[in-house]
């Protein structure tokens, strides 16, 4: 039921949900708990460090998108408040137009406020910041601290004391870390104020062109009402299908694939060397 809830909610920007926020905080939490967090030689570390550079970086830049969308679409609503079928047009329309005015506004703040979250928050090192040195460059997710990485993880996730049972199965004292919902609704807030900013413009924009349809007789406003409801349906539903289905024969998981071919070689080394000897 909540999934359902989930996917109803965020259905107007599910691709920006999906993999600029949820799926990452699922890879995060997932390494996190395997020893990623704790132990620098884990091979979860790595993982761990490049999943949060990707997701620092893809954020930063959806970020930047949403500040500009809400810039552009309050603009937009300013200016169709200028036009003469407005006064006309049943009050449904320009209320949905004054919502949308709101949560564009509210888009822009936050976007900008996040910005300086991450910015404030810091980069974890790259390679580049080793210098010419290969052996400071090697490596660097395991010279990360404990400490460094926790603030990072602070970020989209939480730390779960682990029972005294799987201490003692797992011989290790890491943590399990689980998805913060509260950090997600956060996270994917811009883009929710973008995408149901440009929903209220669309629903009180077909509102003030399609009122003629029942307030007038028919004449010319009804020609230009039945046009924009047919152009508007065929861009809407191709939109639908590029959203939904048009990229379905593109990998948007290539981490976990990576991850999976990576742990075939691991063992399939051991028999490949005894076979040789």
């Amino acid at each position: 039921l909540f999934s359902s809830l989930v996917f109803l909610l965020t259905l107007p920007y599910h691709r920006f949900f999906t993999y600029n926020t949820l799926l990452p905080a699922r890879e995060i939490a997932k390494h996190a708990s395997s020893g990623g967090a704790d132990n620098p030689s884990s091979p979860d570390r790595e993982h761990l460090y490049a999943i949060i550079l990707s997701w620092r970086a893809r954020k930063k830049d959806e970020l930047s998108f949403a500040a500009l969308a809400a810039t552009v679409i309050t603009a937009i609503v300013t200016a169709s408040f200028s036009w003469g079928n407005v006064e006309a047009s049943v009050w449904v329309g320009p209320a949905f137009w004054y919502a949308s005015l709101s949560t564009s506004i509210c888009g822009i703040f936050l976007s900008a406020q996040q910005v300086s979250v991450l910015s404030l928050m810091g980069d974890l090192p790259t390679e580049e910041s080793g210098g010419t040195n290969k052996k400071k460059k090697k490596k660097v997710w395991e010279k990360a601290s404990a400490r460094l990485m926790r603030r990072h993880l602070a970020q989209i996730v939480y730390e779960v004391p682990v029972q005294s049972s799987r201490e003692e199965e797992h011989g290790t004292e890491s943590a399990d870390w689980k998805i913060s919902w509260r950090s997600i609704f956060t996270w994917q807030c811009p883009m929710m104020f973008i995408a149901y900013s440009t929903l209220f413009y669309i629903v009180g924009l077909s509102v003030v062109v399609l009122t003629p349809l029942i307030k007038e007789d028919w004449g010319e406003n009804s020609y230009v009402a039945v046009a924009y409801a047919a152009s508007t349906g065929l861009a809407w539903g191709l939109f639908a299908f590029c959203s939904l289905g048009g990229y379905s024969e593109i990998s948007l998981h290539q981490r976990e694939e990576d991850e999976e071919e990576e742990e075939e070689d691991r063992e399939r080394r051991p028999d490949d060397g005894s076979d040789g000897k």
